[in-house]
């Protein structure tokens, strides 16, 4: 998969996606209808097992992201439409003007 096509899932989906299971999805249509319904469910499966690998496994269960709430924020604006995007931008430069203020009070 192309790296920017990998890029637009969320985290989540890129791990459940595994090794490629994305250039399997887009196979689907593409295979007689009989086919099609327990194709897709084998996918499936393999996303949940791909999960479940991902956080049984220490190392993985353990690791924390950013958690920042305005790096949650850009991650989620990406999947939003125009209306809630502006809502998002408010918030963030709410945020941002917040820790400006913050970073302020220290050096006084």
């Amino acid at each position: 998969m192309e790296e920017s096509a990998k890029t637009s899932l969320t985290a989540v989906d890129r791990i459940a996606d595994g090794d490629g299971l994305q250039v399997l999805k887009a196979a689907i249509p593409y295979l007689p209808q009989t086919a099609q319904k327990p194709f897709s469910v084998y996918v499936k499966a393999m996303e949940v097992h791909n999960l479940l690998s991902y956080y049984n496994n220490p190392v993985h269960a353990c690791s924390a992201p950013d958690t920042e709430p305005d790096a949650m924020l850009q991650d989620i604006r990406a999947y939003c439409t125009d209306a809630q995007r502006q809502s998002l931008d408010q918030t963030l430069n709410l945020i941002n003007a917040l820790k400006l203020y913050q970073e302020i009070q220290k050096i006084s």
